[in-house]
């Protein structure tokens, strides 16, 4: 079931086309990815979807609300982190933060008092729930962007960059907490992130984006069958002329790496596997003994990067 939809959306700033007639679906229940290079239009589709921009022209719907006839019902169904956690206030606590974003979407105090417990605990921050903000670490600052984005338990968030200036152990912990929202309690998550390993390990899909244009639209199974290819890593041991690596080079595009002991290890991204057989066959021919084979999937980093490039290509 579709619970938020973009149609036809299109955002200038001037001449710059910000986004250029992108159409998507996000589903209840699933973790939707959206990538791109800086300045692809990202940030800007989040804050049309939460009515914080005026777009040229398209339809944005989320809970069958239209976003710009009804943006106070619209942005009820949301939470959100924006360009780090410039949506908190620094000169407040934690717990003060949290107080006012429930207040302010109308819950008492005592209403999500043990709610406001809870974010904080599972977010690391209980032990300095009273501090200021402006003392804490750009990590601690994002973990309370994302409590203040929790605290009305809403049916959608939208984040922006959410593992940004997080240690690998906090994001690890984000990641568990953004999984079990989905399976357990039904939300829908639209991440913005160039941390690619977070996206892999926890989007559905992904919206790959450039210059304002949809340019894929993939669940990462579905990319990595359409686009990964497979890396293999050859160890070898002999005399590795310059003839051999010009022709690896050349003919194969590999990458060729010598230890300081004399170890080559050659890197080889190809197209099909029977690549493979004519590879081996030029190393038995200039009498190199190969040690050890050994096959690494494409990581979606590779992937993206592979996609961008060949468009702006």
């Amino acid at each position: 079931m579709s619970i938020i939809s973009v149609d036809g959306l299109r955002k200038t700033y001037g001449d710059l086309v910000a986004v250029d007639n992108i159409s998507f679906q996000a589903r209840k229940g699933e973790i939707l990815g959206i990538l791109g290079p800086n300045g692809s239009g990202k940030t800007t589709t989040l804050k049309s979807i939460l009515g914080l921009i005026t777009f040229d022209s398209g339809s944005i719907t989320v809970k069958d609300v239209n976003v710009q006839k009804s943006r106070t019902r619209a942005v009820g169904h949301m939470g959100a982190i924006l360009e780090g956690a410039r949506n908190i206030y620094w000169y407040l606590s934690p717990k003060e933060n949290l107080i006012y974003f429930a207040g302010i979407k109308g819950y008492s105090r005592r209403s999500v008092t043990s709610r406001i417990d809870r974010l904080l605990t599972e977010l690391g921050l209980d032990d300095v729930r009273d501090k200021e903000v402006r003392e804490f670490s750009s990590g601690m600052k994002q973990k309370t962007a994302l409590a203040c984005a929790l605290v009305h338990d809403p049916e959608i968030l939208l984040l922006d960059e959410p593992t940004l200036g997080l240690d690998v152990e906090t994001s690890s912990s984000v990641r568990g907490m953004l999984r079990s929202l989905v399976k357990d309690r039904g939300k829908t998550i639209l991440i913005t992130s160039h941390d690619m390993s977070f996206v892999e390990s926890v989007c559905d899909r992904v919206l790959i984006i450039r210059e304002g244009s949809i340019v894929s639209h993939e669940t990462i199974t579905s990319l990595r069958q359409k686009f990964a290819n497979k890396i293999y890593l050859l160890e070898l041991r002999g005399p590795v002329g310059e003839d051999f690596r010009g022709r690896m080079t050349d003919d194969f595009g590999g990458v060729i790496e010598q230890s300081a002991s004399g170890e080559v290890t050659v890197n080889l991204r190809l197209d099909a596997p029977m690549q493979l057989l004519d590879v081996l066959s030029m190393v038995r021919e200039h009498g190199i003994t190969l040690e050890d084979i050994r096959v690494v999937e494409s990581s979606l980093e590779d992937i993206f990067l592979d996609l961008i490039g060949k468009i702006w290509e």
